[in-house]
């Protein structure tokens, strides 16, 4: 018998059951399943889940937008040190893990850093603390929260500047999320960001608010796979837009697949070239409409109005077109 392997995440399940024994009429939707993999087809997996056998679609818990829940530092971790203050990187390839700060931020001044498992209450990543980047940053498995200290419309953005990768992480409860910028005037490289959650919210002293969820400003070029961006606003504190990277500052392009947005002026706000595919957003969640987009430089069109399910997955209602052409 050969064995098997399945990925969810960072789980490998394994079977020395035989590959094709098992036969199973049309499968049912899923998005969470954890089993033996039993049989696989280009498109149906069969997995032993219990007593058992439920098939996994393209649809399944691998293809989920994240949430609140699933993003983030992995369930049940704890810190092995924890600090209070700024926690300085000046050595290039050094890895940080395992680590909260409260109240400080993590610098990054060296190239090639890797933040693994890394817990932020009321700070920041910053990988340009001078006047050049530091490019080569990988973010993982990582959350970024407020602490008790009191927010303002003035916080930085909690992520940035750019030459950085960030994956698996959580931007929850702060005024600003990710920025992208530095590529004219700090030598930042291209930003990925996948598979993370950001719910930006009012800070706590709120005067001229412009939060956004991911906001480019001379962004280099920006990859996106598999997130989901939430702007919450009050009547009396209003943010930008979940997605934001406009013309005339200075950006460069984006390629963006899979992207859920909700809540903002307009939700989904672009005025650079590129592709745009998979593109989802929350029906009514806007304050003046779904998209500020300039259609004649997108190459690439696929975007729907949905209603999200119980488990903040979304749900299609129409085909959202690319009519505007601002961007700005």
């Amino acid at each position: 018998m050969r064995p098997y392997m399945r990925f969810h995440g960072a789980t490998v399940v394994r079977s020395t059951a035989v590959a094709g024994r098992v036969a199973c009429p049309e499968p049912a939707l899923s998005r969470r399943a954890a089993g033996f993999l039993i049989a696989r087809s280009p498109t149906v997996a069969v997995v032993y889940v219990g007593l058992a056998f439920a098939a996994v679609t393209g649809a399944s818990a691998r293809d989920a937008f994240p949430t609140q829940a699933s993003a983030g530092t992995p369930p049940g971790w704890a810190p092995t040190r924890s600090i209070t203050g700024d926690y300085w990187v000046r050595t290039a390839g050094a890895v940080v893990e395992d680590l909260r700060i409260t109240d400080g931020s993590l610098m990054i001044d060296a190239a090639n850093v890797t933040v693994r498992r890394v817990e932020i209450r009321g700070g920041r990543i910053e990988n340009r603390p001078g006047s050049r980047c530091n490019n080569g940053l990988v973010i993982e498995d990582t959350t970024i929260t407020r602490s008790a200290r009191q927010t303002r419309d003035s916080d930085q953005p909690v992520i940035g500047v750019g030459g950085y990768t960030a994956r698996n992480v959580k931007i929850d409860n702060v005024p600003e999320g990710f920025r992208v910028g530095g590529g004219s005037d700090g030598g930042c490289g291209p930003v990925t960001i996948e598979n993370t959650y950001v719910r930006i919210v009012p800070p706590d002293v709120c005067h001229d608010w412009h939060g956004d969820g991911i906001q480019g400003y001379d962004g280099p070029s920006l990859t996106i796979r598999n997130v989901a961006l939430k702007l919450v606003e009050t009547r009396d504190c209003g943010g930008t837009a979940p997605f934001f990277y406009p013309n005339r500052q200075g950006n460069e392009s984006v390629d963006i697949d899979r992207l859920l947005v909700d809540g903002g002026g307009y939700a989904f706000r672009l005025g650079m070239p590129g592709a745009v595919r998979n593109l989802k957003i929350v029906d009514n969640s806007w304050g003046y409409g779904p998209i500020d987009v300039k259609c004649t430089a997108v190459t690439i069109w696929r975007a729907e109005i949905v209603t999200l399910d119980t488990d903040g997955q979304p749900v299609d209602l129409r085909t959202q077109p690319c009519n505007t052409e601002e961007g700005g």
